[in-house]
């Protein structure tokens, strides 16, 4: 008893407190990246445009050949380019400087204080219980695989960010691009064209360091798997094999550069002009908020579109008996959860939860050891664990997808770190879904659970839960949406369970989020189309010409943003949210 005991204390006295800390200065990292971004970056954008606008509708004073435009485009330039260096620039120093200084000095503080924990807890149960002993050992070995882990997660974490600098200067490219919009259409289009091929080759970039990060993760996943003789984790290390991706993407540069880049920058007028015409329709009456949704909207500007928020949440399940009855019962595997050794129940890794098992406050996996004890002699055993069933930086990628997906309906997302919706009912693990009896009536209690309202909900606000699976085992996600004619209101939101691989199941979310904005499966029928669904007709020759010549992802078509808009405008609940 004493043996536990002395491990329990150090864990909840020393090691607990310190990752806590840590992990709220990583967490106080990425919430400075969203401050400047949402409040000094957006707002210098949207001045920006608007002042574009004015440069656009202006008269042209021919006696000086158009001097009036040239000068207010000059100036709008200038002021694009010195702010983006200073801000996004600024950002992007400060936030890697904080992540990296904070994550090594996290990694090594973590590795001390867990093997002096190991040591003491060794020495301790040595002569009174030697099994225990045997098991801190192992822990300990454990833990320096998890150091090794964390350094190659960093390195994971890193290539995520590079990615995201790559998408700020395409941003900075297609604003500089459609910049000379305010000249005509004929200027409009040939600079489009230009800066659309320069946009496209660095979004093929962008698609190198995605399957090199993948490939990373691959032997991340392997390496781990192996050393902590976790099968679960050994299957997931196939994704080094997404290296092979370079196949398509050397066969897709041509029609990246010339053709998929081009199209994507040409295709913002297209949006604006569909979103331009489904707020005239509505609004024509109202010249006041007609003017209000276009700048709500950032028509003219760069990027288009209308800002809402996505509100991410992670099922918490908290180290209780409810847990200890859903481990016991097999409805959850801890130790594949947790990457600790096991079997993976016998199932291939696609049926099983690429999760965490962390203890409360942090980002340190919870021992073998303790989950043993959890299992054996309840909760009151062992510190207190929480459960997920995604870990924070898949999730947060997941949400980055979303968001440059987002803009091709003409909507742009904002969102902060997920946060825990703990549960503690079994008819929510996993989800009672809409298997024709029940309806969706079970996701809609989980949205009440988190806040959201029957009347006068926020639809501006699209909830995005990752959640435990679903009773129906072969959905992906799920969404309770607002359909007044078909009688389906509040509350509303997503879910979604996470899958390996994630090349594949990133598009979970945004697919949902494309439901809760108005869209169904019909009449998608491509693999390169986000609402398309597996069980639809398809037309495998259109998805085999997207993944090797053009863009290898999927995206939401033009057609859609017809359909999204209709629903925001045509909806009087929903247009007086988005649109007040």
């Amino acid at each position: 008893m004493a043996c536990r005991e002395v491990s329990t204390w150090i864990t909840e006295n020393v090691l607990v407190p310190v990752e806590r800390f840590i992990t709220e200065a990583r967490e106080a990292c990425e919430e400075m990246r969203r401050w400047v971004e949402e409040q000094v970056q957006q707002p210098i954008e949207s001045w920006v445009n608007r002042t574009e606008r004015r440069c656009r509708e202006q008269e042209c004073n021919w006696w000086c050949l158009c001097c009036n435009k040239w000068f207010c485009w000059l100036v709008t330039l200038v002021v694009r380019i010195v702010t983006w260096v200073l801000v996004t620039i600024g950002k992007w120093v400060a936030y890697l400087v904080c992540k990296i200084v904070v994550t090594v000095v996290g990694i090594v503080v973590d590795l001390v204080l867990k093997v002096i924990t190991r040591l003491v807890t060794f020495v301790v149960c040595l002569f009174t219980d030697p099994l225990k002993a045997l098991s801190a050992l192992w822990d300990l070995f454990n833990d320096i695989v998890d150091a090794v882990d964390d350094v190659l997660g960093l390195v994971v974490s890193l290539l995520d960010d590079v990615k995201e600098i790559i998408n700020d200067i395409r941003g900075l490219v297609d604003g500089l691009g459609r910049s000379f919009c305010i000249f005509g259409t004929a200027a409009c289009a040939f600079f489009t064209a230009i800066f659309g091929a320069i946009s496209g080759l660095l979004a093929w970039a962008s698609d190198i360091v995605d399957w090199v990060q993948d490939t990373v993760q691959g032997v991340r996943d392997l390496v781990g798997g192996i050393l902590s003789l976790d099968w679960c984790r050994i299957q997931r290390g196939l994704g080094i094999f997404n290296v092979l991706r370079v196949i398509g993407s050397v066969t897709r540069l041509p029609g990246t550069i010339f053709y998929a880049g081009p199209k994507a920058l040409i295709d913002v007028d297209t949006i604006q002009t569909k979103i331009d015409a489904s707020l005239n329709a509505a609004f024509r009456d109202n010249p006041g908020r007609l003017a209000r949704s276009r700048d709500r909207a950032n028509l003219g500007g760069s990027p288009v579109g209308l800002p809402c928020a996505l509100d991410p949440r992670r099922l918490a399940i908290s180290s209780s008996e409810f847990l200890r009855g859903l481990a016991t019962s097999r409805v959850l595997d801890l130790y594949s959860i947790a990457g600790r050794f096991t079997s993976c129940e016998g199932k291939f890794v696609y049926q099983q939860f690429d999760g965490e098992v962390v203890y409360t406050g942090t980002t340190t996996t919870v021992t073998k050891t303790d989950i043993d004890d959890f299992l054996a002699l309840g909760p009151g055993a062992v510190p207190s664990f929480t459960v997920y069933p995604i870990k924070q930086a898949v999730f947060r990628r997941h949400l980055e997808t979303a968001t440059r997906k987002g803009l091709q309906l003409g909507l742009r997302f904002n969102w902060h770190r997920p946060v825990d919706l703990p549960v503690s009912e079994a008819r929510f693990v996993p989800l009672a879904s809409d298997d024709a009896d029940l309806g969706d009536a079970v996701q809609k209690d989980l949205l009440r659970l988190m806040g959201r309202p029957d009347t006068a909900e926020p639809l501006e606000v699209i909830p995005v839960i990752a959640v435990f699976g679903y009773v129906l085992t072969s959905l992906h996600g799920l969404t309770s949406w607002f359909r007044t004619a078909l009688r389906n209101t509040s509350p509303t939101g997503t879910t979604f369970r996470n899958r390996f691989p994630e090349v594949v199941f990133q598009y979970v979310p945004i697919h949902e989020i494309g439901h809760y904005v108005g869209l169904d499966h019909d009449p998608h029928n491509s693999a390169g189309e986000i609402m398309w669904k597996p069980s639809q007709p398809t037309d495998w020759g259109a998805s085999v010409l997207n993944y090797l010549v053009t863009t290898g992802e999927a995206n939401f078509t033009l057609d859609d943003v017809d359909v999204v808009w209709r629903w925001i405008t045509t909806n009087t609940a929903v247009r007086d949210r988005f649109l007040p």
